[in-house]
């Protein structure tokens, strides 16, 4: 029986091509809570992006493995409750907040304040600085996500086309000194391939994770990918493997998808994700999503606890 899912968001929850969630994407995430499965979360996002970007607008999850897997949590079940029944999952945001450093109050139901943080993976110093070194040289843009800030060394017009693709909104300019005193859990230089490639030969300390088509990636600690974020979750709440699934489309869920019990592939999915899948559901823009939903809800119906 499946106890939790875990959903990727861009491609998945939300389509690329429009930023909208489909309303028959929060309908099913509803149906998934209301037959007694957890739903979480697994992105490479940074939570802050959940709320400024309103990814996650209208619906209820409990357990968030993003940044892909270098920052996990838990959040309190009552909190989530009570802002489940206050409506709060609902609040749209209007403006994008980048540095939350200094705020110790909850920011939104989902502020990792609001739980218990299972899996926090720092980028190794040494990796950061040649990163840093890298893109100063060369004049790449690269952001930079702490724990509760997000920030660019300069603004290109690559940086710009990468944060239009994902309809995100443009962080401040921040000097990479400010790195060397703060945990760093995930860097996105945004290079061409080739540079990207000349650069992973002195990361040995680090993932390369690419997950579009497109300009930039992402780098994580070496060994820590959704998978690892998954198990982290799995183990706070003491489910097996057995009892997990999980949605996504792109390269960085393909992990997921063979690890988990049940892997569904969305049929806007890459190739290589849907090769591993279990189950491929239609596209985003043909109720993909609420498919994948009642593929598991009917799957428990025939494999009860």
């Amino acid at each position: 029986m499946i106890k939790i899912i875990f959903f990727d968001i861009d491609g998945t929850l939300r389509p690329f091509e429009t930023g909208n969630i489909p309303e028959t994407t929060i309908a099913a995430i509803k149906r998934a809570n209301e037959a007694g499965i957890i739903t979480a979360i697994a992105t490479g996002r940074h939570w802050m992006e959940l709320k400024n970007e309103n990814l996650i607008k209208g619906m209820r999850f409990d357990a968030f493995v993003t940044l892909d897997g270098e920052y996990c949590y838990v959040l309190d079940k009552e909190i989530v409750d009570k802002a489940i029944s206050l409506d709060e999952h609902s609040h749209h945001t209007e403006e994008y907040v980048f540095n939350l450093s200094d705020v110790t109050e909850p920011f939104c139901y989902f502020d990792p304040l609001n739980g218990t943080c299972v899996q926090k993976i720092e980028i190794p110093k040494d990796q950061v600085q040649i990163v840093f070194d890298y893109c100063s040289k060369n004049h790449f843009s690269c952001l930079v996500e702490e724990e509760r800030s997000i920030y660019a060394n300069f603004i290109s017009d690559e940086l710009m086309k990468t944060l239009y693709e994902i309809k995100s909104g443009t962080p401040p300019v921040v000097d990479f000194s400010r790195a060397g005193d703060n945990p760093v859990f995930m860097l996105i230089p945004v290079m061409d391939y080739d540079n990207s490639i000349k650069m992973k030969d002195h990361l040995t300390g680090c993932e390369m994770v690419r997950w579009s088509d497109g300009l930039s990636f992402d780098l994580t600690k070496k060994g820590i990918t959704k998978v690892s974020g998954i198990d982290s979750i799995l183990r706070h709440y003491n489910f097996s493997l057995d009892e997990a699934a999980a949605v996504g489309d792109g390269w960085n869920d393909i992990g997921m998808l063979e690890h988990c019990h049940i892997g569904i592939a969305m049929g806007n999915a890459k190739d290589e994700c849907k090769a591993v899948a279990d189950y491929i559901c239609p596209s985003i823009f043909d109720d993909g999503l609420a498919d994948a939903v009642d593929y598991i809800i009917n799957y428990n119906r025939n494999h009860p606890a």
